[in-house]
Protein backbone atom coordinates (compact mmCIF):
# COMPACT_ATOMS: atom_id res chain seq x y z
CA UNK A 1 0.00 0.00 0.00
CA UNK A 2 1.35 2.86 -0.99
CA UNK A 3 2.09 6.10 1.59
CA UNK A 4 0.17 9.42 1.11
CA UNK A 5 2.61 12.22 1.23
CA UNK A 6 1.60 16.03 1.84
CA UNK A 7 3.16 18.33 -0.68
CA UNK A 8 5.65 20.20 1.89
CA UNK A 9 7.10 22.73 -0.95
CA UNK A 10 5.40 24.69 -3.27
CA UNK A 11 7.62 23.48 -6.32
CA UNK A 12 6.67 21.39 -8.87
CA UNK A 13 8.72 20.12 -11.44
CA UNK A 14 9.19 18.15 -14.94
CA UNK A 15 11.24 15.50 -15.02
CA UNK A 16 11.60 13.89 -18.82
CA UNK A 17 12.43 10.22 -19.72
CA UNK A 18 11.17 9.25 -16.38
CA UNK A 19 11.17 5.57 -17.09
CA UNK A 20 14.01 3.73 -16.11
CA UNK A 21 17.15 4.63 -14.43
CA UNK A 22 17.86 8.39 -13.49
CA UNK A 23 14.71 9.29 -14.73
CA UNK A 24 12.58 7.15 -12.66
CA UNK A 25 14.95 7.22 -9.37
CA UNK A 26 14.48 11.32 -9.27
CA UNK A 27 10.62 10.85 -10.03
CA UNK A 28 10.46 8.64 -6.90
CA UNK A 29 13.16 10.41 -4.99
CA UNK A 30 11.33 14.36 -5.22
CA UNK A 31 8.05 12.69 -4.61
CA UNK A 32 9.25 10.97 -1.33
CA UNK A 33 10.78 14.50 -0.30
CA UNK A 34 6.96 16.42 -1.41
CA UNK A 35 7.54 18.34 -4.43
CA UNK A 36 4.67 18.21 -7.03
CA UNK A 37 6.20 15.73 -9.48
CA UNK A 38 5.45 15.88 -13.41
CA UNK A 39 6.88 12.25 -14.94
CA UNK A 40 7.37 12.01 -18.60
CA UNK A 41 7.00 8.90 -20.05
CA UNK A 42 6.43 6.82 -23.55
CA UNK A 43 5.01 4.12 -22.76
CA UNK A 44 1.66 3.12 -21.13
CA UNK A 45 3.36 0.07 -19.14
CA UNK A 46 5.98 3.03 -17.62
CA UNK A 47 3.35 5.18 -16.30
CA UNK A 48 1.58 2.08 -14.83
CA UNK A 49 4.81 1.36 -13.25
CA UNK A 50 5.34 4.90 -11.66
CA UNK A 51 2.12 4.90 -10.38
CA UNK A 52 2.07 1.70 -8.75
CA UNK A 53 5.65 3.18 -7.04
CA UNK A 54 4.72 6.83 -6.41
CA UNK A 55 2.32 8.60 -3.95
CA UNK A 56 -0.72 10.05 -5.20
CA UNK A 57 0.97 13.26 -5.58
CA UNK A 58 2.73 12.21 -8.83
CA UNK A 59 1.63 13.06 -12.00
CA UNK A 60 2.67 10.97 -15.30
CA UNK A 61 2.59 12.51 -18.91
CA UNK A 62 3.05 11.04 -21.45
CA UNK A 63 5.30 12.67 -23.80
CA UNK A 64 8.28 11.67 -26.27
CA UNK A 65 10.59 15.04 -26.33
CA UNK A 66 10.79 14.88 -29.76
CA UNK A 67 6.81 15.41 -30.98
CA UNK A 68 6.31 18.94 -30.96
CA UNK A 69 2.54 18.26 -30.18
CA UNK A 70 3.32 16.17 -27.44
CA UNK A 71 5.58 18.66 -25.55
CA UNK A 72 2.74 21.48 -26.68
CA UNK A 73 -0.20 19.63 -24.87
CA UNK A 74 2.13 18.64 -22.12
CA UNK A 75 2.67 22.12 -21.54
CA UNK A 76 -0.62 22.97 -21.42
CA UNK A 77 -2.16 20.19 -18.66
CA UNK A 78 0.91 21.38 -16.57
CA UNK A 79 0.68 24.84 -16.52
CA UNK A 80 -3.24 24.38 -15.06
CA UNK A 81 -1.90 22.24 -12.46
CA UNK A 82 0.93 24.34 -10.99
CA UNK A 83 -0.74 27.83 -10.42
CA UNK A 84 1.43 28.85 -7.17
CA UNK A 85 4.13 26.64 -7.52
CA UNK A 86 7.61 27.44 -8.31
CA UNK A 87 8.45 25.44 -11.62
CA UNK A 88 11.72 23.48 -12.63
CA UNK A 89 12.47 21.40 -15.32
CA UNK A 90 14.77 18.29 -15.13
CA UNK A 91 16.06 17.36 -18.83
CA UNK A 92 17.18 13.91 -17.99
CA UNK A 93 15.80 12.35 -21.47
CA UNK A 94 18.58 10.71 -23.43
CA UNK A 95 20.08 7.87 -25.29
CA UNK A 96 23.43 6.12 -25.66
CA UNK A 97 25.40 5.38 -28.98
CA UNK A 98 28.55 3.74 -29.02
CA UNK A 99 31.23 2.75 -31.71
CA UNK A 100 33.41 4.05 -34.72
CA UNK A 101 31.63 6.82 -36.78
CA UNK A 102 32.45 4.40 -39.61
CA UNK A 103 30.10 1.54 -38.92
CA UNK A 104 27.11 3.80 -36.95
CA UNK A 105 24.38 3.55 -38.87
CA UNK A 106 23.46 7.43 -39.74
CA UNK A 107 19.67 6.92 -39.09
CA UNK A 108 20.83 5.95 -34.75
CA UNK A 109 23.01 9.23 -35.65
CA UNK A 110 20.45 11.38 -36.31
CA UNK A 111 17.99 9.91 -33.48
CA UNK A 112 20.10 10.07 -30.95
CA UNK A 113 20.88 13.67 -31.89
CA UNK A 114 17.10 14.50 -31.85
CA UNK A 115 16.27 13.27 -28.71
CA UNK A 116 19.46 14.41 -26.89
CA UNK A 117 20.26 18.25 -27.96
CA UNK A 118 17.07 18.71 -30.21
CA UNK A 119 14.21 17.34 -27.28
CA UNK A 120 16.07 18.91 -24.89
CA UNK A 121 15.85 22.46 -26.98
CA UNK A 122 12.21 21.44 -27.61
CA UNK A 123 11.45 20.77 -24.07
CA UNK A 124 13.18 23.85 -22.88
CA UNK A 125 11.86 26.19 -25.11
CA UNK A 126 8.49 25.41 -24.61
CA UNK A 127 8.33 25.90 -20.75
CA UNK A 128 11.13 28.35 -20.42
CA UNK A 129 7.59 30.87 -20.01
CA UNK A 130 6.94 28.87 -17.01
CA UNK A 131 10.42 28.68 -15.49
CA UNK A 132 11.33 32.25 -16.11
CA UNK A 133 7.42 33.60 -14.73
CA UNK A 134 8.14 31.67 -11.40
CA UNK A 135 11.86 31.52 -11.01
CA UNK A 136 12.53 28.30 -11.15
CA UNK A 137 15.39 25.93 -12.19
CA UNK A 138 16.93 24.01 -15.14
CA UNK A 139 18.68 21.38 -14.78
CA UNK A 140 20.66 19.21 -17.69
CA UNK A 141 21.48 15.61 -17.15
CA UNK A 142 24.94 15.01 -19.20
CA UNK A 143 27.56 12.74 -18.93
CA UNK A 144 31.58 12.74 -18.45
CA UNK A 145 31.47 12.56 -22.39
CA UNK A 146 30.61 16.06 -22.28
CA UNK A 147 34.11 16.92 -20.60
CA UNK A 148 36.08 14.91 -22.80
CA UNK A 149 35.38 13.20 -26.07
CA UNK A 150 37.09 9.79 -26.49
CA UNK A 151 37.26 7.21 -29.60
CA UNK A 152 33.89 5.12 -30.17
CA UNK A 153 32.05 7.80 -28.68
CA UNK A 154 31.90 10.88 -31.64
CA UNK A 155 28.26 10.81 -31.73
CA UNK A 156 27.49 10.57 -28.17
CA UNK A 157 30.30 13.18 -27.15
CA UNK A 158 29.08 15.62 -29.56
CA UNK A 159 25.55 15.60 -27.98
CA UNK A 160 26.82 16.00 -24.58
CA UNK A 161 29.67 18.36 -25.61
CA UNK A 162 25.78 20.51 -26.93
CA UNK A 163 24.20 20.08 -23.59
CA UNK A 164 26.74 21.39 -21.42
CA UNK A 165 27.30 24.46 -24.27
CA UNK A 166 23.31 24.50 -23.77
CA UNK A 167 23.86 24.74 -20.07
CA UNK A 168 26.74 27.20 -20.10
CA UNK A 169 25.01 29.81 -22.72
CA UNK A 170 21.51 29.82 -20.71
CA UNK A 171 22.83 29.89 -17.23
CA UNK A 172 23.81 33.71 -18.12
CA UNK A 173 21.02 34.13 -20.55
CA UNK A 174 18.52 33.81 -18.39
CA UNK A 175 20.32 34.97 -14.94
CA UNK A 176 18.11 38.33 -15.35
CA UNK A 177 15.38 36.45 -14.44
CA UNK A 178 16.62 34.52 -11.80
CA UNK A 179 16.96 31.72 -13.16
CA UNK A 180 19.52 29.26 -12.41
CA UNK A 181 20.43 26.43 -15.02
CA UNK A 182 22.24 23.34 -13.19
CA UNK A 183 24.54 20.96 -15.68
CA UNK A 184 24.85 17.37 -13.75
CA UNK A 185 27.83 15.18 -15.18
CA UNK A 186 27.33 11.75 -14.33
CA UNK A 187 29.59 8.62 -14.69
CA UNK A 188 28.75 4.94 -14.82
CA UNK A 189 24.93 4.09 -13.37
CA UNK A 190 24.20 0.73 -12.36
CA UNK A 191 21.15 0.35 -14.73
CA UNK A 192 20.45 -2.70 -17.56
CA UNK A 193 21.66 0.09 -19.67
CA UNK A 194 25.09 -1.65 -19.98
CA UNK A 195 23.43 -4.72 -21.25
CA UNK A 196 21.60 -2.56 -23.49
CA UNK A 197 24.91 -0.87 -25.10
CA UNK A 198 26.33 -3.97 -25.37
CA UNK A 199 23.55 -5.95 -27.23
CA UNK A 200 23.40 -3.12 -29.30
CA UNK A 201 27.43 -3.12 -30.24
CA UNK A 202 26.81 -6.86 -31.57
CA UNK A 203 23.99 -5.60 -33.95
CA UNK A 204 26.06 -2.46 -34.89
CA UNK A 205 28.91 -4.98 -36.13
CA UNK A 206 26.46 -7.54 -37.50
CA UNK A 207 24.87 -5.34 -39.79
CA UNK A 208 28.71 -3.49 -40.94
CA UNK A 209 30.84 -4.63 -43.43
CA UNK A 210 32.92 -7.64 -41.62
CA UNK A 211 36.20 -5.89 -43.49
CA UNK A 212 35.28 -2.79 -41.90
CA UNK A 213 33.73 -3.56 -38.26
CA UNK A 214 37.66 -5.86 -38.00
CA UNK A 215 39.25 -2.40 -38.85
CA UNK A 216 37.88 -1.56 -35.44
CA UNK A 217 37.65 -4.50 -33.87
CA UNK A 218 41.07 -3.99 -30.87
CA UNK A 219 39.03 -0.47 -30.33
CA UNK A 220 35.86 -1.70 -29.82
CA UNK A 221 37.34 -4.44 -27.49
CA UNK A 222 39.27 -2.21 -25.29
CA UNK A 223 36.25 -0.40 -24.56
CA UNK A 224 33.65 -2.97 -23.88
CA UNK A 225 36.27 -3.99 -21.11
CA UNK A 226 36.42 -0.36 -19.97
CA UNK A 227 32.69 0.15 -19.69
CA UNK A 228 32.54 -3.41 -17.80
CA UNK A 229 35.30 -2.29 -15.28
CA UNK A 230 34.43 1.22 -14.51
CA UNK A 231 32.86 1.23 -11.14
CA UNK A 232 29.37 2.39 -11.00
CA UNK A 233 26.75 4.03 -8.74
CA UNK A 234 23.17 3.60 -7.82
CA UNK A 235 20.82 6.34 -9.73
CA UNK A 236 19.29 7.39 -6.58
CA UNK A 237 22.67 8.88 -5.85
CA UNK A 238 22.06 11.25 -8.91
CA UNK A 239 18.65 11.75 -7.65
CA UNK A 240 20.11 13.31 -4.33
CA UNK A 241 22.14 15.90 -6.46
CA UNK A 242 19.43 16.55 -8.44
CA UNK A 243 17.46 17.14 -5.40
CA UNK A 244 20.45 19.70 -4.08
CA UNK A 245 20.60 21.43 -7.60
CA UNK A 246 17.16 22.25 -6.84
CA UNK A 247 16.85 23.30 -3.59
CA UNK A 248 20.41 24.78 -2.68
CA UNK A 249 19.98 28.84 -2.95
CA UNK A 250 23.29 28.89 -4.52
CA UNK A 251 23.19 25.95 -6.82
CA UNK A 252 26.62 24.61 -8.43
CA UNK A 253 27.12 25.10 -12.63
CA UNK A 254 28.69 21.66 -12.75
CA UNK A 255 28.37 18.43 -10.40
CA UNK A 256 30.30 16.12 -10.87
CA UNK A 257 28.54 12.41 -9.48
CA UNK A 258 30.51 9.43 -9.79
CA UNK A 259 34.21 8.17 -10.26
CA UNK A 260 33.51 7.64 -13.58
CA UNK A 261 32.81 11.90 -14.04
CA UNK A 262 35.32 12.60 -11.96
CA UNK A 263 37.93 10.64 -13.77
CA UNK A 264 37.04 12.23 -17.41
CA UNK A 265 37.26 16.10 -15.55
CA UNK A 266 40.97 15.29 -14.36
CA UNK A 267 42.12 13.73 -18.14
CA UNK A 268 40.29 16.83 -19.62
CA UNK A 269 42.80 18.67 -18.03
CA UNK A 270 45.70 17.16 -19.48
CA UNK A 271 47.64 18.66 -23.07
CA UNK A 272 45.57 17.53 -26.41
CA UNK A 273 49.12 15.67 -27.18
CA UNK A 274 49.74 14.53 -24.35
CA UNK A 275 46.13 12.94 -23.70
CA UNK A 276 45.41 11.76 -27.30
CA UNK A 277 49.40 9.55 -26.77
CA UNK A 278 47.76 8.22 -23.48
CA UNK A 279 44.76 7.05 -25.12
CA UNK A 280 46.47 5.28 -28.35
CA UNK A 281 49.22 3.43 -26.72
CA UNK A 282 45.89 2.20 -24.12
CA UNK A 283 43.85 0.88 -26.64
CA UNK A 284 46.53 -0.82 -29.11
CA UNK A 285 49.16 -1.63 -26.44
Amino acid sequence: MKTEIKTNQKQAILITGASTGIGYATALYLDKKGYKVFASVRKEADKLKLIHAASSNLTTVMMDVCDEEAVNKAYQQIITETEGFTFSLVNNAGVSLNGPLEILPFADIKMLMNVNVCGLLSVTKTFLPLIRNTKGRIVNISSGHGLLAIPDKSVYAASKFAVQAISDSLRVELKPFGVNVSNIVVGKINTNVLDKILDDRKKMINQAKPETAKLYSTQMEYFDREVKSLPGIEAVEVAKVIADSISNAKPKAQYLVGPGAKKMKMLARFPQAMRDNMLYKAIYK
